[in-house]
């Protein structure tokens, strides 16, 4: 089975995830299925959904990976969500179940979150001994820099309703599928030229710092890596199962 199963339905291009585990083989099948929506005629967004009952769970931290994987991995995974928020489509996430590190990021980087009643959202990196480097910066310019660092430091858990007040989601629905359909015909009395320089638009209002943000991210990443006592409690939580 692939990572990524993409469907072209009426008006938008679908990226269903196999699994929750953002491995780069997923990440790099996102980054090409939205090229692929942005090349396809007719297409007005390009949606992200889970065939699981986790949307997300964030990148492959277990086992014996090296400093310079997971960074590689880190830069992979800021191109994407560059990409979802600068695309001139529109990027909608259909979120029904956990969600927690890197997956957090995957979701707020869209255009439109829709949370299910399964929703969860949670980020958890402090409490595996790392930073949510690449992840704050874009949860941070949908919640405002102290909430998104408020939910970093105590790793609180957020349901459908929840998320959607701190704004780190859009609409809590019950049918997610159903609130699709409704966002496909808002979307609908838009122009795609107008969806694209709104978009450009909101980026002058709300600038990314690009390569520079990066570059602290990755550095802040990798003293958080090379501590022991982080790579210790890794450790341990990976051999009792609980690390992605």
């Amino acid at each position: 089975m692939t990572a990524v199963d993409v469907t072209h339905r009426p008006g938008q291009l679908r990226a269903t995830l196999a699994g929750p585990v953002l491995g780069e083989d997923t990440v790099r099948a996102l980054i090409a299925a939205l090229e692929r929506a942005e090349r396809t005629p007719r297409v007005r967004a390009f949606v992200i959904a889970s065939a699981g009952p986790a949307f997300c769970t964030g990148m492959p931290l277990a086992g014996d990976r090296l400093t310079s994987d997971i960074l590689g991995g880190l830069a992979l995974a800021h191109e994407l969500l560059t990409g979802l928020a600068r695309s001139p489509l529109a990027t909608v996430a259909l979120v029904d179940g956990q969600v927690t590190g890197g997956g957090v990021a995957l979701a707020a980087a869209c255009d439109q979150v829709v949370a299910g009643p399964r929703a969860t959202f949670r980020i958890t990196e402090l409490l595996v001994g790392l930073l949510p480097a690449v992840l704050l910066p874009v949860v941070a310019r949908r919640t405002g820099l102290h909430r998104a660092f408020a939910l970093a430091l105590t790793a609180q858990p957020l349901d459908a309703a929840a998320a959607v007040g701190t704004g780190l989601a859009d609409r809590a629905a019950p049918d997610p599928e159903a609130e699709l359909v409704r966002i496909m015909r808002e979307l609908g009395r838009a122009t795609p030229e107008a969806v694209a320089a709104l978009k450009r638009y909101r980026d002058t209002l709300q600038p990314e710092s690009g390569g520079l943000e990066l570059t602290q991210a990755l550095d802040a990443m990798r003293e958080r890596l090379d501590d022991p006592a982080g790579r210790a409690r890794r450790s341990l939580l990976a051999g009792q199962g609980l690390l992605p």
